[in-house]
């Protein structure tokens, strides 16, 4: 039975008998993870339904997969361009656009009280070429970190379960309890888990730490994400102003704020989409939020960088401004 209770918890990477439980779950273990199909809900397995046989019997059963009545979005693009973004990429270019359109936007703005068109333009690159590069250096320090972080975690695990077996048994113990095995199915795995260092290091760090490693490309493709999602989204506010005369500063701020105002909506909307686990019924008014707070969030950046500006020069000597 060990051994049937170690394949199932390696193969459904979750000690459940029910596939793979949500991260709600994981931090909440009597609580079940919500499923759109009623009976599918990733309820734990008891011990009486474990000790009855092997958990594989009930892979037939798949799990309805989380309601999404804009999944088709998802599926147009897969279908359009072929590639499928991993939830990572889209965090990464998320933050690098929701920066590169909320803090050029913003300073755009603020140098516009100057009456320039030039100066705009010029603080403007200056600041989506500064911003590229420090945010694409600092998403790739900081993947960096997490990679090596993961280094030292597995080298410390190692070193317990190397040097102290009980120590480490204690851990599958704890790990396993609160998710129904009760002793004696513990003490099975345990076992089981003992007579292999790399099989013991392998569950702890997926089970009781829940941690996976990371990509050995994730620094750089990190990095260059948000890099990329910060220009893409710092030149959205910009190209106005190389579009108007040099002193028609002012048309090309109302026409960058309108630009801008249907842009910051429909990126929050679609973020809320791609990335949300979203009820059904309430799906589209969660995304129509998400593009709200988006639109006050860029809206209110611009309005206090302009408020500053001017400001600024309100209170300056007559001759400076």
């Amino acid at each position: 039975m060990g051994v049937v209770l170690l394949k199932n918890l390696f193969a459904y990477g979750q000690p459940t008998g029910a596939g793979l439980i949500t991260t709600s779950a994981r931090a909440h273990p009597a609580q079940k993870t919500r499923r759109c199909e009623k009976g599918l809900d990733g309820s734990l397995v008891s011990s009486a339904s474990l000790s009855s046989g092997d958990l594989e019997s009930q892979r037939s059963t798949t799990p309805a997969e989380p309601c999404n009545s804009n999944s088709w979005i998802r599926g147009a693009w897969t279908a359009l361009t072929g590639f499928r973004p991993t939830a990572r990429m889209i965090s990464d270019a998320i933050i690098g656009l929701a920066d590169g359109m909320t803090v050029p936007f913003a300073l755009t703005a603020g140098l516009s009280s100057l009456g320039s068109t030039r100066i705009v333009q010029l603080g403007g690159i200056a600041e989506v070429i500064a911003g590229i590069i420090s945010m694409g250096v600092g998403g790739a320090l900081g993947a960096k970190a997490e990679s090596d972080g993961f280094k030292a975690l597995m080298a410390d695990t190692t070193k317990l379960v190397l040097g102290s077996s009980a120590d480490a048994i204690d851990l599958v113990h704890e790990t396993l309890q609160p998710y129904g095995f009760d002793l004696d199915q513990r003490n099975v795995v345990s076992e089981q888990l003992r007579q292999s260092s790399e099989k013991m290091v392998d569950f702890l760090i997926r089970f009781h730490h829940q941690e996976k490693e990371p990509d050995s490309s994730r620094p750089w493709s990190c990095g260059i994400t948000i890099g990329l999602g910060y220009g893409v989204g710092g030149l959205i506010p910009l190209i106005p102003y190389f579009c108007v005369g040099p002193r028609e500063v002012f048309l090309a701020l109302y026409i960058s704020i309108g630009v801008m105002a249907v842009t910051l909506f429909l990126f929050g909307y679609f973020k809320t989409v791609l990335l949300a686990e979203k009820d059904c019924e309430k799906s589209t008014w969660k995304a129509f939020k998400g593009g709200l707070w988006m639109l006050a969030l860029g809206g209110g950046s611009a309005a206090v960088a302009v408020g500053a500006v001017y400001g600024i020069q309100m209170a300056s000597p007559p001759g400076e401004h």
